[in-house]
């Protein structure tokens, strides 16, 4: 088990060099497709490594760095501190507390983690507007907790509707992105 309460030990992990490799992070940077002046919400923030490439390769106009663990929290705090772009937000287990500005939802490698999905689904359904886009990014394979299938069908049963579905452009990764189907948007 990950244990959150030394960031700065965790961030020698998650940022590590190497990680731009392993993860083919230009790949899932290009399936993002973030447009000019787009507001991102990266969930389970961790150490911030996605919202600084975010940051440095993109032209979004705030990220939202979202994260359960309070000493992530607060390292995300301190290390945008000095970055007008970037605002550390604390969020639930079961509720990732969605800003109604967003434009994109990127939950990367901590989908495995959320106990209880059904219910994250829900309320995230409730957060979001009909323009924003979803994306999972997980472990597939053997480090995975949850099957890339598991996660797709989680965000069918919820009433999403899938936009695409990759399980082949990352050496250890799926993509799954999706959004509110025009049928949530009605209810």
């Amino acid at each position: 088990m990950v244990s959150f309460s030394d960031p700065e030990k965790l961030a020698k992990i998650f940022d590590d060099d190497n990680r731009h490799q392993w993860q083919n992070t230009d790949f899932i940077l290009s399936a993002l497709n973030i447009k000019e002046n787009e507001v991102i919400c990266d969930v389970g923030a961790g150490t911030g490594y996605f919202c600084q490439q975010i940051l440095d390769k993109t032209l979004a106009s705030m990220i939202y760095a979202i994260d359960l663990e309070p000493n992530m929290v607060f390292y995300l705090k301190n290390r945008f501190s000095l970055e007008p772009k970037v605002r550390p937000l604390s969020c639930q287990a079961d509720d990732p507390q969605i800003p109604q500005d967003a434009d994109v939802i990127f939950i990367a490698n901590c989908y495995r983690f959320i106990q209880d999905r059904q219910r994250f689904l829900a309320n995230l359904k409730q957060q979001i507007q009909r323009k924003a886009r979803v994306f999972i990014v997980d472990f597939k394979g053997a480090a995975s907790r949850v099957s890339p299938e598991q996660a797709l069908s989680d965000v069918i049963h919820s009433g999403f509707e899938v936009l695409s579905f990759d399980r082949n452009s990352c050496p250890d990764h799926y993509i799954c992105s999706f959004r509110l189907s025009e049928r949530a948007v009605d209810q």
